[in-house]
């Protein structure tokens, strides 16, 4: 069963409650009132600025993890293709800040892991 949430008219109490689809409307539990509506709930939209503000972390987030792994070039280009589809101040100073930076002299330093073999003795 969904959860609903609904408002008195005469207390202004906003109250939530479990019901199935084709029930009549609650009273209010405070003042006992019929005289409820129905509020949409908060987590039923999502507006864009929210959607922008998920995408671009995303993509910053991507962006940092190629540099993390010392993918430079992989970065340069991904946040090139991001600019885009997705223009936004932060990104448009990444895509200058990378455009400009120069891989380390001597490249990047990547450690592996060190593998033990131990003789089967038999």
């Amino acid at each position: 069963m969904p959860l609903y949430e609904f408002e008195c008219e005469a207390c202004g109490k906003a109250f939530e409650v479990l019901m199935k689809r084709d029930e009549e409307f609650p009273s209010c539990p405070s003042c006992g009132s019929n005289e409820v509506i129905k509020v949409p709930s908060l987590f039923g939209f999502q507006d864009k600025s929210t959607y922008r503000e998920e995408r671009e972390r995303a993509i910053l987030k991507r962006a940092r993890d190629y540099l993390i792994d010392g993918k430079l070039k992989d970065a340069r280009r991904f946040i090139e293709k991001a600019k885009e589809f997705h223009p936004t101040d932060r990104i448009k100073r990444l895509s200058e800040t990378l455009s400009e930076a120069k891989p380390p002299k001597g490249g990047f330093i990547i450690k592996r892991e060190a593998t033990i073999l131990k003789k089967k003795e038999g």
